[in-house]
Parts: structure tokens; C-alpha cells; sequence
């Protein structure tokens, strides 16, 4: 048996790691739907766009593919390594579910318009992209958050490295206000400390 399979194991090996894993899927996908359901609230309701001092001085770049679809493979990949890899899955699961959450209540209460942007989410996208969904940043946010929460050393360097290329990314697409991409790094540090603080009642 190899050490990947061995992790599989292990997580079945128990009824509460069981448990934990069916919560985790359970904890995500009720966490994206509360989400789907906000963000079309808040499309709604948003008002006008303002001023921002970063965005207002540098010009706006067309950087569709970088914003949706580089964001999907990030993703994908990391699922695909945790299905790999499985040992810290159900934690991350449950860690990022709470992330979703948190970020559903702020857009639910921050109803600015989205800053002027050439950006045009795909067809394919839409149940998981908004036009107002602002405060915080989750394209910066989320990866960090991730990074914190990971114990594996690459995929813990591979996370910053991407979430501060997002930086760029959104400020120079205008995706973002400034201040939901620099408040994402705070608020995913203060989840973190508290996930980690759990942490053990998923890893052994």
C-alpha cells in the first residue's frame, strides 16, 4: 500500500474521520450556494462606484483569462492534490467553507459598485462570479488563507507566491477596490488562527 493510499485509509478508518470528511463536502457546498445567493442580492442592490487612490492612478489591463480562468486551475489543481493527497482534506474543507461564509456576510453589508473594468465573466463562470461582490477580495484572500492553513511546505510557497501575483492581477484589471485586496491578507490571517487552533480535531 502506498503512503497516498494510506492516507484514504486512515480517513476511513473511523467514524468521526468519516463524518468529518461527508461535513466538509457538506460545510463547502452549502457555503458556495449561501454564496451564489448573496452575491445575486448584493448584484441587485449595489450602488454607484468610487474613488479609489491605486486604481485612480494606474490604467486598467484587460486581463480576463488571468482573472477567471487562471483562478479555476489554481483550484482545480488543488483539489485534484488534495483527492491525491488526502490527509489534511477534510480541515481544508471545513476551514474554507468558513472563509466563503465570512465572505458572504461582508459583500451582504458593502453594497459599492464595482470600480470601472474591462472585465467580462464567462458563461461558464457564472454561477460563481458577481460584478459587486467586493468587500473582501477572495481571489487574494482565499489562496492565503489556504497557504496558512496548509502544512505541506510547496503547496504552502505555491499559495503566497499566487495570491500575491493576484495582488497585481486584480489592482491592475481593476477587479478590486484596493482595500479588499489589502483587508483580504488581515481577515484570512484572523480565520487562520482560529482554524489552526482546531486543526487537530481533523489531523492527528
Amino acid at each position: 500500500m502506498t503512503a497516498k493510499q494510506s492516507q484514504w485509509k486512515e480517513i476511513f478508518s473511523s467514524n468521526k474521520k468519516i463524518a468529518l470528511f461527508v461535513l466538509g463536502i457538506a460545510a463547502l457546498l452549502s457555503a458556495l450556494a449561501i454564496n451564489n445567493k448573496v452575491s445575486i442580492y448584493v448584484d441587485h442592490v449595489h450602488g454607484p462606484a468610487v474613488g479609489d487612490l491605486i486604481l485612480d492612478n494606474i490604467p486598467i489591463y484587460d486581463l480576463n483569462f488571468l482573472f477567471f480562468w487562471v483562478v479555476l486551475i489554481f483550484w482545480v489543481s488543488n483539489i485534484v492534490y488534495r483527492l491525491i493527497c488526502p490527509k489534511e482534506f477534510s480541515f481544508i474543507l471545513v476551514s474554507m467553507s468558513l472563509f466563503v461564509v465570512v465572505r458572504s456576510f461582508f459583500i451582504a453589508l458593502t453594497h459599492l459598485g464595482p470600480p470601472e473594468n474591462l472585465l467580462i465573466t464567462p458563461e461558464e463562470l457564472t454561477y460563481y462570479s458577481f460584478n459587486a461582490d467586493m468587500f473582501f477580495s477572495g481571489h487574494v484572500g482565499a489562496p492565503f488563507f489556504y497557504a496558512l492553513l496548509t502544512s505541506v511546505k510547496s503547496v504552502k510557497w505555491i499559495a503566497i507566491i499566487y495570491s500575491i501575483a493576484m495582488v497585481f492581477i486584480v489592482l491592475m484589471s481593476h477587479g478590486h477596490y484596493s482595500i479588499d485586496i489589502f483587508a483580504s491578507f488581515l481577515i484570512a490571517h484572523s480565520l487562520s488562527v482560529l482554524m489552526l487552533k482546531l486543526k487537530h480535531h481533523f489531523v492527528d
